[in-house]
Formats: C-alpha cells, sequence, structure tokens
C-alpha cells in the first residue's frame, strides 16, 4: 500500500505542468485534456444517485424494470417487496424473487435490498428465522446486483425500531446481532456491504461501546479508516457493515439516528459516521420537509456542505417531497444529483509512440468531484481498436484512491504494443462481477465517446 501512494505521488510530481500536446518525458508523447462535462450534467453510473423504488421482486413488471436507467437511475429500492408476516414464502415466490433479480441484471442496474414486513411492525421470531433461510441462498446467488444490503427484518419498515408499533415487533439487541451476523455470513467474500439503521447498533455488535447502563450513552469508538480488503482481519468485518440514514437532515439527531444524551454525543456519533463514511457506502432518504430543530441545515450552501461531509452516495428520489422541492427552489437540486457518490473526470491523459512489440508508456490524472469516492474495487483497462480488431491492457490503476476534492495520476510503464498502425485509445473501467456489461461500467465526465469504453485519442504504432 505504501508502494502505491508512492508511485501515485511520483507520477504525480513528473506529470506537473503538463499540458496538451506535451508530456513530461518530452518528445514522442500524445497528450490530451478532454473537457469535462458542465459541472450540474448527470452521468448514469453504477452505484451512486438518486434511487428509485418502484420495483417489486414479488410481482415483477418487465416494463417497469427496463425503464430504471431511461428515467436515470443506476439504484433501485424495492419498497413494495413486502415479506408474509404469518407464513413462509412458497416455492412460487422463491422462484418469482429470482426472476425479479434477473430482470434487475437484463435492465442494468442494481438493488438497495431490504427485506421487511410492514410499516406497523415484523413477524414472529421463528418466522423470521425461517425467513432468512429461505432468502439468504437467493441474495448471495444475486449479489452481482446488490449494491448495498440494508439489514432489515425487524421493526417498522425493517428500520430495526418499534417506535408506535401496533403488531408483533423485534428491536433487542439478540435479535439485531443475530439478523446482522447471518446477512454477513451470506454476502462473505463478496463486494456488497450490509448497512444498519443506527450507528450504536453497530459499535454495539461490534462490542466497541456498553450501553447496558442507564446513565448517559457512551461516546463513538473509532472509526474504520480503509477498504475491507485492505485492513487487518481483525478489523475487516466493521468495514463490511455501513451505515444508512432514513431520516438525513431531518432533526439534530437526524429524528433518534444518533445518541443524544448528554447532548453533545449527537456530534461525536455523527462525526463517526460521517468519518467511517469516507470508506463505506452510505445513504438512505430524507424524512421531513426541512430540518425541524435548524431548517437553514437543509438548505443550499449548507446542505451542500454537509453532503460532502457525509460521503454521500445514493437517497430516495422520491421522499421527502418537501426537501427535494427546497433544493430545487435554491437551486442546487441538480448538483445533488450530479455529486452523490464519485464524479471522476478525466484532466489529462498522455501516452507514448512505441514501435510494434515494444514497450510504452500512460498516464491518466483524474481528480474527484463528488461527494463521494468509489468504494469497491473496479478493473481498469486499457482498449485498443483497430477496426474489428481489440486489444486490452490491464491497468491495474484503483480508482478508489482518489477521494472527493482530490487529483491523482496513475502510471503505467512496459506496456506492450500491438501491431502497427493507428490504435483508436480508450479507458474501461469495469465491474469485476458484470465485466461485459456496458450499464455496469463507469463513464468519466468528461465530453468523450463513451460505449462502455472512455476513448481518449490514437495511439500510433510504428
Amino acid at each position: 500500500m505504501r508502494k502505491t501512494a508512492a508511485t501515485l505521488a511520483l507520477a504525480a510530481a513528473l506529470w506537473t505542468g503538463c499540458t496538451s500536446g506535451q508530456a513530461p518525458d518530452g518528445g514522442g508523447w500524445t497528450a490530451v485534456a478532454p473537457a469535462p462535462l458542465p459541472p450540474g450534467q448527470n452521468v448514469l453510473n453504477p452505484g451512486r444517485g438518486f434511487f428509485t423504488t418502484d420495483v417489486d421482486l414479488f410481482h415483477p413488471d418487465a416494463e417497469v424494470y427496463a425503464s430504471v436507467r431511461a428515467r436515470g437511475h443506476t439504484l433501485a429500492y424495492p419498497y413494495e417487496t413486502w415479506l408474509p408476516a404469518d407464513r413462509d414464502l412458497t416455492e412460487g415466490e422463491l422462484a418469482t424473487l429470482q426472476h425479479g433479480f434477473d430482470l434487475v441484471r437484463t435492465s442494468g442496474f442494481k438493488l438497495i435490498l431490504r427485506f421487511r414486513y410492514s410499516e406497523n411492525g415484523d413477524a414472529d421470531w421463528g418466522r423470521i428465522q425461517r425467513h432468512l433461510e429461505q432468502l439468504l441462498p437467493i441474495v448471495r446467488r444475486n449479489a452481482d446486483v446488490i449494491a448495498v444490503m440494508q439489514a432489515g427484518f425487524l421493526g417498522r419498515w425493517g428500520e430495526w425500531h418499534c417506535w408506535e408499533a401496533t403488531e408483533v415487533c423485534h428491536e433487542g439487541a439478540a435479535e439485531k446481532a443475530y439478523v446482522l451476523e447471518r446477512l454477513l455470513d451470506a454476502l462473505a467474500g463478496t463486494d456488497v456491504p450490509v448497512a444498519v439503521r443506527y450507528p450504536a447498533d453497530k459499535a454495539r455488535y461490534l462490542g466497541d461501546v456498553d450501553f447496558s447502563g442507564d446513565g448517559d450513552a457512551p461516546p463513538p469508538p473509532d472509526p474504520v479508516s480503509g477498504f475491507a480488503d485492505e485492513l487487518p482481519a481483525a478489523r475487516r468485518k466493521r468495514a463490511r457493515i455501513a451505515h444508512l440514514n432514513d431520516c438525513f437532515l431531518s432533526s439534530a439527531n437526524d429524528v433518534g439516528t444518533y445518541p443524544n444524551h448528554p447532548p453533545e454525543r449527537i456530534a461525536e456519533w455523527r462525526g463517526f459516521t460521517y468519518a467511517e463514511n469516507a470508506f463505506l457506502v452510505f445513504g438512505g432518504e430524507t424524512c421531513e420537509a426541512e430540518d425541524r430543530d435548524d431548517p437553514a441545515r437543509a438548505r443550499g450552501a449548507r446542505a451542500l456542505a454537509e453532503l460532502e461531509r457525509a460521503h454521500l452516495d445514493y437517497l430516495n428520489a422520491d421522499y421527502h417531497p418537501g426537501m427535494l422541492d427546497r433544493w430545487r427552489q435554491d437551486r442546487i437540486y441538480d448538483e445533488v444529483a450530479a455529486r452523490m457518490g464519485y464524479r471522476l473526470v478525466v484532466e489529462e491523459a498522455a501516452w507514448t509512440a512505441p514501435a510494434a512489440g515494444e514497450g510504452w508508456k500512460f498516464r491518466m490524472s483524474v481528480r474527484n468531484d463528488g461527494f463521494s469516492r468509489l468504494k469497491r474495487r473496479y478493473d481498469v483497462a486499457l482498449v485498443l481498436r483497430q477496426g474489428d480488431r481489440t486489444v486490452e491492457r490491464p491497468l491495474g490503476f484503483d480508482l478508489r484512491r482518489v477521494a472527493p476534492g482530490e487529483r491523482l495520476t496513475f502510471a503505467a510503464e512496459g506496456l506492450t504494443a500491438p501491431p502497427a498502425g493507428a490504435w483508436r485509445l480508450g479507458v474501461a473501467v469495469r465491474d469485476p462481477a458484470l465485466p461485459d456489461r456496458a450499464e455496469y461500467a463507469i463513464r468519466f465526465a468528461n465530453d468523450l465517446d463513451y460505449d462502455g469504453v472512455n476513448w481518449l485519442g490514437r495511439l500510433e504504432v510504428r
């Protein structure tokens, strides 16, 4: 990891002063500086942005699924996918569920998935356990089209709380730990995080804090400071448990999201959550038309600043309509839509002009204008095309490194040149689980030809 950081820093230093048409090593280079897209123009990229709620896995409608991307979404939350509280799922329902996942994959988007029972409670504990047994093998089988698994099953709306519940309802620490453990086990070895509604529940599950007393809530633990695949084994699990906030920007403690006794705990737990969100997928929805305690917090420049601090990746496109309308009035809605998650812009790219079979070099400088960063690893490759011939060179660049507001230069040397001639040159950023699907690849926020490959220019091979 240190070697990688040093290599990137060296590449950035070598690049300094490079302008279009030249490169830092002198002659023999081609350099381009592609124009960025307008700041408010949204880019339809995977795993980020406003999500829709009108897909139903138990009643899949092919036309609705096919329209998700056309309506500007790459994420969907299947709101109407309610579980029956009084019985097991039938074989027919499980088959329909799989068909729903298949339609998601065919339609080119991913799910924010949460199973739950009703708006008023959940189900008998034995029924919940049985549904976990029935559902988790299907969840595991379809992990490639799940962006984030939210830890539902318990409480009203599967939100792990029983406030004003009118039906049977579970919110105990033991039940929460059981559900979370089962979800983590089912998704082990995948890159799908499991998100919990309350940061204190994560800390309690991991044994970081003690909430057993009747006094003030304890302060939060130290936050995660890296990606799960890079942390020591002992800390890896905590980097697989993400946060969700279904009352974002809605009150001083976001309607119970954070402990608030004593009052200073709110800022401490919010700070803990936002620090973890730098590496963990984060999103949810607003639940009020404005922050009931500090209305200005959710308006204009202050709202944008908090979305940046929160590292926001995704948000409900429909709720709360009052707050979304205020963002339109404040003329920040388009910026929010464009900057949620990552927004990767190629500032410059350069490559040498090799002879056939010889080695050559490639460099690319990327900045991130998003609120957040790329939080799962994607495969980055150089793509060379000449007529119907395509040659690819894996680059090994880890674009997760480009934090919000930062710029990094990635460099590759020792690339083997293809046969002589003019080759179209581009960069593909692909989902390792769905490498052949352009819908799941990443488009840079530049004015470039794009077909699953970001086309930068031409490589002339002597």
